[in-house]
């Protein structure tokens, strides 16, 4: 009986980390890009990043779904550090602890981040206007 309930309690723990989590992750490629293009511009420092990551495919793009911790900068706003889970554009982001990320921010929601590349050259690559002047 007790191994059961340790179990219940575990399992418990790892339900609701996951949940808590991924309060910021999109999964709807739609609501990705809308906030792509609408989104605060914004440049993060990667602070912790482990190597493990899950590759997710959605319509046909495909993304690195990894629990990382980072740091926001947004010009004119103070800088604030969130973790979760984050998706970012497989094959084009190293998130890596010390990597600089360009980042699209919820106006409103400031955990609900777009990983959009590497810091400084996303815009052109991806067509969604100049990199950050910073």
């Amino acid at each position: 009986m007790g191994a059961f309930v340790i179990f219940v309690f575990v399992a418990f723990f790892f339900i609701w980390t996951a949940v808590a989590a991924s309060n910021n992750l999109l999964t709807n490629v739609n609501a990705i890009d809308r906030l792509a293009r609408t989104g605060l511009r914004a440049r993060g420092l990667v602070l912790s990043s482990p190597q493990m990551s899950t590759g997710v495919t959605l319509m046909g793009r495909r993304f690195e779904r990894r629990t990382m911790t980072i740091d926001v900068e947004i010009p004119g706003r103070a800088p604030y550090v969130t973790s979760g889970v984050f998706m970012l554009p497989r094959g084009l982001v190293e998130a890596i602890p010390g990597s600089s990320l360009e980042l699209a921010v919820h106006p409103t929601k400031p955990a609900q981040i777009v990983v959009l590349g590497p810091g400084g050259f996303t815009g052109p690559w991806l067509r969604v206007g100049p990199p950050n002047a910073y």
